[in-house]
């Protein structure tokens, strides 16, 4: 019986033990608790980590004991005088209770305190900040207050209410507009309280502080200034400043784009003489410098500059392309910042072509030509792959003052990246290039003074000359315009912390209205100018390259075709003796295809650049005034035929049994019929089909080689005996040379731009 009472005896001890733990507890075991019971239950104050504030503890109706998760904490408190209230309405809100106190703040009356709560009203141009930081001011500066457990307790602001406007307030926090008290520290903002401060009702309508603008997009926030954004006319520059740039804009842009177009002009109206590398490449720098041009002048249209870099909200556009706007934005910045690109690398690709055709006058073209379809590869990819990667990255944005949208006028390490590096390396290969090509020119000049004729050496020149011009003034242009984006990078920071200061300041006015705030430091207007006149005036060097007197007169046989009219002044120029065997070698294929082959006996013209120096111009033949003229003796064209077959250049039709293509072995080939006498072979034949200008005595060329006769085998002499027999070669070339010398009588005829030679 015994053994069977001693569990209950263990059960009645645990539970007493448990009764008189919750009986500590009923009685507030706590030694920081002041307690007191009434009617409605009990309050306890517990002190917050040793500070004069408490913590207020209010159980719930009818709970006789506090488990854990049954407490409230309703608020916290400090021991401070309690008076009723002056002015039942904070910041226009009607207070739910009518005492307060004034020892949280450093001011020592109701009505100073009034005074200040007026002058913080002017927050409400921080839109974000006046939403949040009312029932702060609230709760600081006209706070709840009580008798609790018999003493006088204020209500303090919780560090929640008080770390909430922190972010939207920040750009006021670290300025005198804001006391220290009210900077969240611990001591007067405890943590995890309550506040019905919070529950009321405020007007959070705010409006933004002039020349800021309201805007509800994150990415247009003045840094410091939640719910403000720049406006899309930018602050930095004066409204006479925004006029002087689109002035200089407008100007700039329509002079380039004027050139341009003339240059693409020039190179239409003769494109035959004009489609020829290197000066083909300046046709398509004119063509991209017009197509940025024209999205610089895009902006001057009825209400265009702010459809292309102003948002709905009226801030300036920032990280386009955007879903929410239109896609003007997009199409200025391609159609700047893609053809000065492109422009930038036809300008390589044209130094290179230039350097490549010095390298070897007279022998490189046919290279060139082959390599054309790279070129474009290169010009138009390149520039393809820029504007995609700063469209993807978002760099995109726009300017009010340049009226264009353009890559990193925000970002500018972005700017950098795809502006400047594309610019460092078009001057590095660009430079390289024209450097080069200057010094071959200078070796052919200084090597070849004696050689070449007078009217040759004065275009070398010339050439260099210009080349020369143009290279200092690119280096100019660039290097100019690396410094005018440096001055901006160094700088921008400087003009942001000047602006801002100025916006702080005239908060800070609105509380002493005889504090006055300066601008600062502005950005130079003069900087931008001179950035921008360099961008225009890089095409109008571009199209200056046809300023030449070839472009001129191929001007006037333009106008005077339309016009009905000769030019009398000017005489075209022939083809030339080496050209005209050079143009039957070159379509040699042509007549073995077709059976006939027809050619131009009038010479090519000089391209507008003029960078196509030949040696052998007519005018390179003093001892000869046929030459000069351009006219081709009668006894020269009859023997032609023998000349252009000795070059292979003609092949004769199938059905003729004497074709030179037929001929396995050139040796013993009709070559060997040609009526020339091997005793004394004069000048003429010594040129070997270039003409050459040198004038040396003919005595001095001619060289005796009669006695010394090729030893044909008797089979060999037969053979050609047969091949003789089976058609006569003289019978062959005279009937050529009666079309030749029909040809060259038109030639001679000043009447005729171009003569055609056609046999079949």
């Amino acid at each position: 019986m015994i053994l069977m009472m001693t569990p209950w005896r263990w059960l009645s001890g645990l539970l007493l033990i448990l009764a008189c733990r919750a009986n500590q507890l009923d009685r507030g075991a706590d030694k920081n608790a002041i307690t007191d019971t009434s009617d409605n239950g009990s309050e306890r104050l517990e002190q917050i980590n040793g500070t004069p504030n408490y913590r207020l503890i209010k159980p719930d109706k009818n709970t006789p004991w506090f488990p854990e998760p049954q407490i409230k904490l309703k608020s916290c408190v400090r021991e401070a005088p309690c008076e009723s209230l002056n002015k039942t309405t904070c910041l226009g809100t009607k207070l739910p209770y009518d005492k307060t106190s004034v020892r949280l703040t450093f001011y020592e009356n109701q009505y100073q305190i009034q005074t200040q709560l007026d002058l913080y009203r002017e927050l409400i141009n921080v839109p974000n900040c006046w939403a949040v930081i009312q029932p702060l001011l609230c709760a600081t500066f006209m706070p709840k207050c009580e008798k609790i457990l018999g003493k006088d307790m204020v209500f303090l602001p919780s560090y929640e209410m008080c770390k909430i406007t922190m972010e939207p307030c920040s750009i006021l926090y670290n300025t005198s507009y804001f006391p220290s008290f009210l900077k969240c520290n611990e001591t007067l903002f405890p943590p995890n309280c309550e506040n019905t401060m919070r529950e009321l009702k405020f007007n959070t309508s705010g409006k933004c502080l002039p020349p800021l603008i309201h805007t509800d997009k994150p990415l247009h926030f003045y840094e410091g200034i939640s719910g403000c954004g720049l406006p899309c006319r930018d602050p930095l520059y004066t409204e006479d400043e925004h006029q002087q740039i689109h002035r200089l804009v407008a100007w700039g842009a329509g002079v380039c784009l004027a050139l341009n177009l003339l240059t693409v002009a020039t190179f239409l109206i003769d494109w035959r003489s004009a489609n020829k590398y290197p000066a083909l490449v300046i046709f398509y720098i004119n063509v991209c410098f017009a197509v940025a041009s024209m999205g610089w002048l895009i902006q001057f249209g009825v209400g265009s500059r702010d459809d292309i870099v102003c948002s709905k909200d009226g801030t300036r556009r920032q990280g386009e392309p955007s879903a929410e706007e239109n896609l003007s934005c997009v199409v200025v910045f391609v159609l700047v910042y893609y053809f000065m690109m492109a422009a930038c690398v036809w300008f390589v690709i044209f130094t290179y072509a230039w350097h490549m055709s010095f390298r070897a006058l007279g022998k490189i073209q046919d290279r060139i030509d082959k390599k054309a379809a790279y070129f474009h590869l290169v010009a138009w990819s390149l520039p393809l792959i820029l504007t995609i990667a700063t469209m993807a990255f978002g760099e995109v944005d726009g300017s009010s003052v340049t009226g264009i949208c353009f890559v990193g006028y925000v970002n500018h390490p972005m700017r950098a990246a795809l502006l400047l590096a594309p610019l460092s390396v078009v001057l590095a290969l660009g430079g390289y290039f024209l450097l080069r090509g200057v010094f071959s020119l200078i070796a052919v000049r200084v090597s070849s003074k004696d050689v070449i004729s007078p009217r040759a050496a004065n275009k070398i020149r010339q050439t260099i000359t210009r080349c020369s011009l143009t290279a200092a003034l690119v280096a100019v242009f660039i290097c100019v315009t690396f410094a005018c984006h440096i001055y901006e990078f160094r700088n921008a920071d400087l003009w942001k912390d000047s602006f801002k200061k100025n916006i702080i300041c005239r908060l800070e006015a609105l509380k002493a209205t005889d504090k006055e705030c300066s601008s600062g430091t502005r950005p130079s207007v003069s900087v931008l100018q001179l950035r921008l006149l360099c961008c225009f005036a890089a095409g109008a060097l571009m199209a200056s390259w046809t300023w030449t007197p070839a472009a001129a007169a191929g001007w006037r046989r333009y106008l005077a075709r339309k016009c009905g009219c000769s030019v009398e002044a000017e005489v075209t120029r022939r083809a030339r003796k080496h050209e005209l065997i050079a143009r039957a070698y070159r379509r040699r294929g042509e007549f073995a295809a077709r059976g006939r082959l027809s050619i131009s006996l009038g010479g090519s013209r000089q391209d507008p650049v003029g960078l196509c120096i030949d040696p052998t111009s007519p005018a390179d033949y003093p001892d000869d005034a046929k030459h000069e003229s351009g006219e081709l003796s009668s006894s020269w064209a009859a023997t032609l035929p023998r000349f252009v077959r000795r070059r292979d250049a003609l092949v004769l039709p199938t059905h003729t049994h004497h074709s030179l293509s037929s001929t396995p072995d050139r040796r013993n080939s009709q070559d060997s019929q040609i009526s020339i006498s091997l005793r004394h072979v004069s000048v003429e034949s010594r040129r070997n089909s270039l003409d050459s200008q040198l004038s040396v005595k003919i005595a001095e060329m001619k060289t005796k080689v009669g006695r010394r006769r090729p030893k044909h085998s008797k089979a060999k002499r037969k053979a050609r005996a047969a091949n003789t027999r089976k058609e006569s070669t003289p019978s062959i070339e005279s009937q050529i040379s009666r079309y030749w010398l029909q040809a060259v009588a038109a030639n001679n005829d000043p009447s005729r731009e171009e003569v055609k030679f056609s046999f079949d």
